[in-house]
């Protein structure tokens, strides 16, 4: 699964103009040409059509071993999906009969809670095992909302994951409020596992920064993520006091009116563009580094440093410290 998740990541601008050349073409010849006609490096190019290949979007013409077809996407999509699905259905029945067993003990292990004092109003949580399984117990449980913050772009295994879980309660007529950063406008399998939870019912929003995770349930339960110290695996610390719940929920409603509405029919950045270029600007004027503003932004360095490149362009800008001095002329940023 990794070797693939990987594949779908380098799905970039240079590989997609590589697929979309073979689609104009009818055909793949030799790389050195592609990169000539597209001004790219042969290297770039010899890249991109093993990415496509692996991704089942290009495939051998037949009687010409050395060209290469573009596929309909939807084909290459099914080509790869089936076993997943083949796998997944595995996975359910295993996870049914493990519910099953596990709920017969239910019923001894509420008897023992209830005679023990109440349960302590801030629960820490050691790892991501005791982070998962609580968190499918509130989820289980919620009957009204759920509001999570998403500061960056999951793993493949937490899509998965999470994809389930949200899309029974939007069965079950929950409503859900989700917060990610704008790049996740841009990381294919997260607008892809946004786009299913938007046609399933959820409302998404999109802002330039965002804090550390946070899933509230019905305002009665919110998970914080806590980061571990080096080399440990990070936990999260589960709060049911109501005057935490009551001020996260707050704080969540202030990133919430100010975030940007997210469609499934937006396409990268839009609308999204001017908001990042506000942050980029200021965080530089802060003094933060490529490395760190990326970091925080949740992308690429090469990503953030394209949108540097625009802004100073936009600015009409020279130097970063020239584009610092109009950005605050201009109202980007303040001119203290």
């Amino acid at each position: 699964m990794g070797g693939l998740s990987d594949q779908l990541r380098a799905l970039d601008e240079d590989t997609a103009s590589v697929y979309f050349r073979a689609l104009h073409k009818g055909r793949i010849g030799k790389a050195r040409d592609v990169a000539e006609e597209l001004g790219l490096d042969p290297r770039t190019v010899e890249d991109a059509i093993e990415r496509l290949t692996r991704l089942h979007l290009l495939r051998p013409e037949p009687g010409h071993l050395t060209n290469l077809v573009p596929v309909n996407p939807e084909i290459a999509a099914a080509s790869l999906i089936s076993p997943m699905e083949t796998e997944i259905h595995h996975r359910r029945d295993l996870i049914t009969g493990i519910r099953t067993q596990m709920h017969s003990l239910m019923h001894g292990y509420d008897e023992v809670q209830r005679a023990r004092k109440p349960a302590n109003p801030v629960e820490s949580l050691p790892d991501g095992a005791a982070v998962r399984g609580s968190l499918h117990m509130a989820a289980a449980a919620c009957e009204r909302e759920m509001l999570s913050v998403e500061p960056n772009a999951p793993s493949w295994a937490d899509l998965d994951d999470t994809l389930t879980r949200n899309l029974a309660m939007l069965e079950r007529g929950v409503r859900l409020r989700m917060l990610y950063q704008h790049s996740a406008r841009a990381d294919l399998p997260t607008r892809g596992h946004i786009k299913k939870l938007i046609a399933a019912g959820a409302s998404v929003r999109t802002t330039p920064q965002l804090p550390n995770h946070l899933v509230i349930f019905d305002g009665e339960i919110a998970f914080m993520s806590r980061p571990g110290e080096e080399g440990a695996t990070p936990g999260a610390v589960a709060a049911r006091d109501l005057s935490v719940v009551g001020f996260l929920t707050e704080v969540f409603e202030h990133l919430w009116n100010s975030a940007t509405p997210y469609s499934a029919s937006d396409l990268g950045y839009q609308g999204a563009t001017d908001e990042i270029q506000h942050a980029i600007v200021t965080l530089l004027a802060q003094g933060f580094t490529d490395e760190a503003v990326a970091r925080r932004l949740g992308m690429s360095v090469r990503t953030c440093r394209r949108h540097i490149g625009a802004l100073l362009q936009n600015l009409s800008a020279v130097s970063r410290f020239q584009a610092g001095i109009r950005a605050a002329a201009s109202g980007y940023v303040d001119a203290r």
